[in-house]
């Protein structure tokens, strides 16, 4: 098969789920540091002043992760048809994906309905916080554990079919140690402020091996121009 195969499209849409997620990022980053939770209604008025910023940015997230679960889709596709004796590994790969998205839609759902009461005109400040801060511990420490076992099977995945570069299958085994690691942070109870706690940096920070991974994966698999899945 030439042109735009599954190959191809499953490079794409790897490399568009990671472009996307990072303009969210940065368009999310237009509306300032949050406030300490400390004080409700410093929390409603830094939602309300970045209510355009937030939303967009949400609406990018949620974009970003739909193209990845078409990526994670492609992925089990691609190596089910290069060694179809391993399509129990490359089904676990795409489930503990799927259940990364899911858990990202959750906190991205809660982040939503904070920003769109902090918007409305029966904003309630206690509510607001509420949301906002259970969206940031449900995207911390829990979604580090699929997370991990993600970057695990993806990179066994790797490594048993040959479809990626091998040094992919490392860098998946690697980050799923160091993305399990931070999921103890959970410990430390919530402070967004503080690096080590179950919503603070290191939960950020633990993103960049799936970061990396799917890159790497997107770019090699685009590269493949015959758009025929081949052993590295």
């Amino acid at each position: 098969m030439s042109g735009w195969s599954v190959v191809r499209w499953t490079g794409m849409l790897g490399l568009a789920a990671i472009v996307v997620q990072v303009l969210a990022v940065i368009v999310f980053s237009a509306g300032g540091l949050p406030p300490a939770f400390d004080d409700g209604n410093k929390v409603l008025a830094y939602m309300k002043n970045g209510h355009v910023p937030f939303t967009t940015s949400l609406i990018l997230y949620f974009i970003g992760f739909a193209l990845f679960i078409g990526f994670v889709a492609g992925l089990r596709s691609i190596a089910v048809t290069a060694a179809a004796d391993h399509e129990w590994l490359a089904t676990t790969t795409f489930g503990a994906g799927l259940a990364v998205t899911v858990i990202s839609f959750v906190s991205l759902g809660l982040v939503l309905a904070s920003t769109s009461i902090a918007a409305s005109s029966h904003a309630n400040a206690a509510v607001v916080r509420l949301l906002f801060e259970t969206s940031g511990v449900v995207a911390g420490a829990p979604s580090l554990v699929p997370l991990a076992f993600y970057l695990g099977a993806a990179g066994s995945l790797v490594a048993t079919t040959g479809i990626l570069p091998r040094w992919l299958a490392l860098v998946g085994w690697i980050g799923s140690v160091l993305v399990l690691v931070a999921t103890f942070s959970a410990y430390r109870g919530s402070d967004p402020a503080a690096f080590w706690s179950a919503n603070g940096s290191v939960t950020f920070l633990a993103l960049a091996p799936f970061y990396l991974w799917t890159l790497g994966a997107s770019v090699a698999l685009v590269r493949q121009k015959d758009g025929v899945a081949r052993r590295f």
